[in-house]
């Protein structure tokens, strides 16, 4: 299920999010990630602008918003 925010107001990133922005994937987070235009049709628009939708299940569906590799 995609995680949503639980507090209105701009998003801020996690704390509990353990690597460096963009690297969820070489960290293990992810399987891999998909740009916010392509992610909105399931996911919704992204929180903040530079963001990308990180998957951790095939259907590319679940998960959680960061922001994208620089």
């Amino acid at each position: 299920m995609a995680r949503k925010r639980a507090r209105p107001g701009p998003w801020a990133r996690p704390g509990w999010y353990g690597w460096p922005i963009g690297g969820a994937v070489a960290e293990g987070a992810a399987i891999g990630f998909v740009g916010a235009a392509a992610a909105a049709t399931w996911a919704g628009a992204p929180p903040a602008p530079g963001m990308c939708w990180y998957y951790t299940d095939p259907s590319k569906t679940q998960d959680f918003w960061d922001y994208c590799p620089r």
